[in-house]
């Protein structure tokens, strides 16, 4: 079935639902790079930018973290229209998160989701400095000793046997909010007050029988829902996807935090949170507006 088909199957209320909880995200693809990447390039995997006199991202025993992802905001802000995200990103500087590759939960800590010794962010606003090339290599050294050494060692991508590092590309994209996630229950009752605390599907069976439509089975109904709302993959900004539920339920201090980043797992890149999870790190408008991602959450959950 194709997407209009998806679409004009909906109930009113539940397309209505789909279209004015519309937002531009951008929308990130991974390729696996051909050739070593500049370390001021937005990548997965490998190194990143590290300034002169910085030191390198490590645990108190001075075991190196691994680079997650590195984002280099100017290349977003040279792919799309900043102006049409319904949240200001940087226009230059390059955003980077670390994490443990000796611990089964890639340093995610869901106690503490802020940045601690195992999670670590940096932000470099001036990345024309010189690079602090010993560190690197130095770090280099320690990672592929500790991969090497230790079978316990793992990451999301494929840090051992193919360690090449993965190319980001961005465009612009459209999404809707998803069932799943924090911003759902308000847009919800918003856009269709009848609804009020009625599961989905309840809603969808009362209001098919009420006005006669052909709906056999509303859970399909729900799942056309979600897969026109376009909410899985990797992308900046916009509604999260998540395999188990939205952290911000269960945690009141998160309520005004949203997403700044996804990525998802991705079989074609070699890329994997546990079995086929998805990770998220969100931040409050605030601190995006004044590039403060000293406390970006960080969250994965899986199947």
């Amino acid at each position: 079935m194709s997407n209009q088909e998806n679409l004009i199957s909906l109930p009113a209320p539940i397309q209505a639902l789909l279209e004015q909880s519309k937002v531009n995200v951008v929308s990130i693809s991974l390729q696996k790079a051909d050739k070593e990447l500049a370390l001021t390039a937005s990548k997965i995997g490998g190194f990143g930018y590290l300034p002169e006199n910085e030191t390198y991202p490590s645990k108190a025993n001075g075991t190196p973290l691994a680079l997650l992802v590195q984002i280099n905001f100017a290349e977003v802000a040279g792919a799309v229209d900043l102006s049409q995200l319904p949240q200001p990103l940087p226009e230059s500087g390059i955003l980077q998160i670390y994490i443990d590759g000796e611990d089964d939960l890639y340093g995610a800590d869901f106690d503490n989701p802020f940045p601690s010794e195992k999670y670590q962010v940096r932000f470099w606003q001036d990345i024309t400095l010189p690079v602090n090339q010993t560190a690197l290599e130095q770090a280099k050294a320690d990672l592929e000793k500790l991969a090497n050494d230790n079978g316990d060692y793992y990451l999301p991508f494929n840090h051992i046997d193919e360690p090449d590092e993965l190319a980001i590309t961005f465009k612009l994209a459209v999404q809707s909010c998803n069932i799943d996630c924090y911003e759902y229950e308000k847009l919800k009752t918003k856009i269709i007050p009848d609804i009020a605390d009625k599961d989905i599907e309840d809603y969808i069976e009362e209001y098919a029988k009420n006005n006669n439509l052909d709906i056999a089975d509303p859970y399909d109904t729900v799942i056309d829902y979600g897969d026109l709302a376009n909410c899985q993959g990797h992308q900046l900004l916009g509604y999260p996807f998540f395999t188990q539920c939205d952290l911000r339920y269960n945690n009141a201090s998160l309520a005004n935090h949203i997403l700044l980043l996804q990525i998802d797992t991705d079989d074609k890149a070699n890329l994997m949170w546990g079995d086929s999870g998805i990770a998220n790190f969100f931040i409050t408008p605030n601190e995006l507006k004044n590039k403060n991602f000293s406390r970006l959450v960080y969250n994965w959950d899986c199947y």
